[in-house]
């Protein structure tokens, strides 16, 4: 049984004309793929000329799009996987009702804006889709935290019908894109604020590991059925 993939759909009319979210880019590369991040011309270039740039590693690609159309075409892309959308507020404004509409798979939209008070009306209409975010830190670690729910919850449905390969994989991914978010979560994300003393955000670490575990749970699944288990 294949995996069903996660896609992040980032969309934003900055990237038609200027590099004002490259340091966001670049975290978010290095957290969901585990990838360096690329030289800013070069990552400038690639967004100017090609329009849309993939991230990929564990499933979790980010795709990069400037027009609410081209976010469309991507959400019909890829509405097999499970979607999670980011946005600036204007744009925000404008394609979220047009998912809410069309878009019933769709639940999952973060905005990224500084001036939070601008949006808090119309965003009233879709709070449970809807989340927003001042600093890009913040909403790249959420956005991981929510990553990381649906995995454990796919790993989870497969170990109920005692498939611990699958969930396996599951578990596993889920485990270091939390490990990735820890280490993001040590980083100044603003000139004012710093959180290197922060310790580490445990909730979904303590589920997946130890003795009795879901990775532990899922190892001893496949052991009983006699498969070797991986060493990730």
């Amino acid at each position: 049984m294949s995996i069903p993939s996660v896609v992040i759909i980032w969309c934003d009319v900055s990237f038609e004309t200027r590099s004002s979210y490259q340091a966001m880019q670049d975290e978010f590369n290095e957290t969901t793929t585990g990838a360096s991040a690329q030289e800013p011309d070069r990552m400038d270039v690639d967004i100017v000329n090609d329009g849309t740039n993939y991230f990929h590693s564990n499933n979790v690609p980010l795709i990069v799009t400037r027009t609410i159309e081209e976010a469309e075409t991507e959400i019909k892309n890829h509405s097999k996987e499970k979607i999670f959308i980011i946005c600036s507020g204007t744009i925000g404004r404008f394609l979220v009702p047009i998912i809410s509409q069309k878009f019933f798979y769709v639940h999952d939209i973060f905005i990224f804006t500084h001036g939070l008070e601008r949006h808090t009306e119309w965003t009233a209409a879709y709070k449970p889709m809807v989340k927003m975010f001042r600093f890009h830190t913040t909403l790249l670690i959420r956005l991981t935290h929510e990553i990381t729910k649906y995995f454990i919850k796919q790993g989870n449905n497969y170990l109920q019908v005692d498939d611990g390969s699958s969930a396996l994989k599951y578990f596993k991914h889920a485990q270091k894109l939390e490990i990735e978010a820890n280490k993001r979560s040590k980083t100044t994300w603003n000139a004012a604020e710093t959180y290197s003393n922060q310790p580490d955000y445990r909730r979904h670490l303590n589920v997946l590991e130890g003795h009795n575990g879901l990775i532990a749970q899922a190892e001893n699944s496949m052991r009983r059925q006699g498969l070797p288990v991986p060493n990730y």
